[in-house]
């Protein structure tokens, strides 16, 4: 993944970005003053006992879910109490189908459905499998493609679905059943797991950025442990509020938008994606109607705001609420930090709010996550150095790597940089496979014994540990993310991260700025790379020289032919949680299914006047 109460803007606005493009870790800021709040509510067991115990103290008539609507207008409001009563009515239709243990697929249901969905799942001690809305929408051969594995994998009982009325219709597969809209009246006991720490709480499945999705399995304990240390790192309480418009099917929108306000306290205002994709004001003007804001996103979404939201509409927006400002769940760079708190500086946003993190699916979520009102750190290293496996500073700014600092392990979590090799940690700046250790490490994946085993069986001198598959070095304890072992580039003996490559591309023509793009091996047979790029240009002269620009500019970072592949904005694929999926760039460019709209190749040429890619 690839995850604080503000005091008046006059004092703060006028801090440069120094502390962001400094190479040290500047010092904190004095906390500003927040109100006495009550302690946080009893550690719960499971997200089931959070709730019991929400709905039945002295919280249990305020608001814990607000769903907004496209245009930020509110749709619907639960208090604990309420919230409970919704839970135990479908928990109750959920006992008429399969047993304890049974899993049960939770769409991304509209407004206040999910939450009262998910936790009906748990309450009723059945898995709960969170998937993307079952609706038509973009992508929807990947999204159905998507469903299809999961459903093979899991072999559900039962979906929920929003109304009665779509229960009652003629589906085949597993049974329909509708979240309920009321409350029942009875008070319907939870099933002995969902109080159980060691019990399956839900199946996340991974995003699928290198290899199909696998179902990780979450204990009740590792999803509560987990955002009980992000609360505590984040100081979250009952003063604040999480407005997200994360999918709820991904984990960072499952944990952060759900199960954190449980545990802490604090309220909770979502927003579908698709209303934060077409306006992103709605998600800034959300953040500013409340009084202190947690908020996490990926990296792309606060670029998408700089690109989307003009000067004037920035300057009427008050983002000094904003406390923790959460980046994560794909590559951070430094780059758009800078750019979003230039950006909106006149919306009173401070660079010093902004917390990257790192974590995936099989540690639950968080492994890490920057301490609030701290400057993330940034480090230019040699890109050669890192070629060979060693983060040192570089002597020049040009041409130099930027890595962001994703905070410091949060509590109870080890995090050791390992040889994938021979399985030995590696001392202070060295590059190697990031390791893990902690109370949110799960289980395993659904019915892969020989994955599990290889991923979460890893075992060092101070216990077992997840291998996430991640590349990183430590500087201290502060952890920085380089690639992913899968994707890594082997040229001439050494290493080359393909996020890099595709940021050299992105940088050397106007018409590229700011786009995704893909990098990946040329074939398994010769050296080299292909790129491609994403753009809303469509001058066949200016993409001539746009591609050319680009590979000229890659052939200089990296010996070896290179090919550049210019395409139209969304061409390039990407997982539900907007990760790019390389090989299936890849594939798509060697079979043609990709539309080119320009190309240039330094690879040799094919007998039928195709380059290499």
């Amino acid at each position: 993944m690839s995850v604080i109460n503000a005091e008046g803007p006059a004092a703060t606005v006028e801090r440069s970005l120094r502390g962001i493009e400094d190479s040290e870790t500047v010092a904190p800021m004095t906390s500003p003053s927040r109100p006495t709040l009550p302690p946080h509510p009893p550690c719960p067991a499971t997200a089931v006992e959070a709730l019991l115990l929400r709905a039945s103290g002295p919280d249990a008539a305020r608001p814990v879910f607000t769903a907004l609507g496209d245009g930020g207008e509110r749709l619907g409001r639960l208090t604990a109490a309420e919230l409970l009563g919704r839970v135990r009515a479908t928990a109750a239709a959920l006992d008429k189908v399969g047993g304890p243990g049974d899993r049960v697929v939770v769409p991304a249901l509209p407004g206040l459905d999910f939450p009262v969905g998910f936790l009906a799942c748990l309450y009723a001690g059945r898995i709960a499998v969170p998937v993307p809305p079952l609706r038509a929408g973009t992508r929807t051969a990947n999204r159905a493609d998507r469903l299809a594995v999961i459903r093979k994998d899991c072999a559900p009982v039962a979906v929920l679905v929003p109304t009665a009325q779509e229960s009652l219709r003629d589906h085949p597969g597993p049974a329909r059943i509708a979240v309920s809209q009321s409350p029942t009246a009875d008070g319907l006991p939870p099933a002995p797991s969902a109080l159980d720490a060691n019990a399956i709480a839900l199946l996340q499945y991974t995003s699928g950025s290198t290899s199909d999705p696998r179902g990780v399995i979450v204990g009740h304990g590792s999803l509560v442990a987990n955002q009980v240390a992000l609360r505590d790192r984040c100081e979250v309480d009952s003063g604040t509020t999480v407005v997200s418009w994360l999918p709820f099917f991904h984990d960072m929108g499952l944990c952060t938008g759900v199960v954190l306000p449980l545990v802490s306290g604090a309220a909770a205002v979502t927003m579908e994606p698709a209303a934060f994709v077409r306006d992103p004001m709605v998600w800034l003007r959300a953040i500013e109607a409340e009084e202190d804001v947690f908020a996490a996103a990926p990296d792309f979404a606060y670029e998408l705001c700089v690109r989307r939201i003009p000067p004037e509409e920035r300057r009427r927006v008050d983002l000094s609420t904003w406390r923790v400002a959460a980046n994560g769940a794909e590559p951070v760079r430094a780059e758009t930090l800078r750019r979003f708190a230039d950006a909106f500086r006149p919306s009173f946003f401070r660079p010093e709010v902004f917390s990257p993190g790192y974590g995936l699916a099989e540690c639950t979520l968080s492994v890490t996550i920057g301490r609030p009102l701290y400057d993330a750190p940034v480090r230019r290293c040699d890109p050669s150095a890192l070629a060979r496996g060693t983060a040192v500073p570089a002597a020049s700014p040009d041409g130099a790597a930027e890595l962001v600092g994703c905070g410091t392990p949060l509590p109870g979590v080890r995090v050791q940089i390992v040889d994938p090799a021979t399985r030995r940690v590696l001392p202070a700046g060295a590059v190697g496979e990031i390791w893990v250790s902690g109370p949110g490490n799960c289980r395993g994946y659904w019915g892969r014994e020989a994955e599990s085993a290889e991923v979460f069986g890893a075992e060092l001198e101070d216990g077992p540990y997840v291998r996430t598959g991640d590349l990183g070095c430590l500087d201290g304890d502060e952890l920085f993310i380089t690639g992913r072992l899968k994707d890594v580039l082997t040229v001439g003996g050494e290493n080359y991260f393909p996020q890099d490559i595709e940021a050299v591309a992105g940088a050397a023509h106007e018409a590229f700025a700011h786009q995704r793009a893909a990098a990946w091996p040329l074939d398994e047979s010769a050296p080299g790379v292909a790129v491609v790029v994403e753009t809303a240009e469509r001058d066949p002269e200016v993409l001539g020289r746009a591609v050319r620009a680009a590979g000229i500019a890659v052939a200089r970072a990296l010996p070896a032919p290179v090919s550049v592949f210019a395409v139209a904005r969304d061409q390039v694929p990407r997982t539900t949680s907007g990760k790019t999926r390389r090989r299936d760039c890849a594939k798509d460019v060697r079979a043609g299914r990709l539309p080119l709209l320009a190309q240039w190749s330094s690879a040799p040429v094919h007998e039928e006047g195709r380059h290499s890619a």
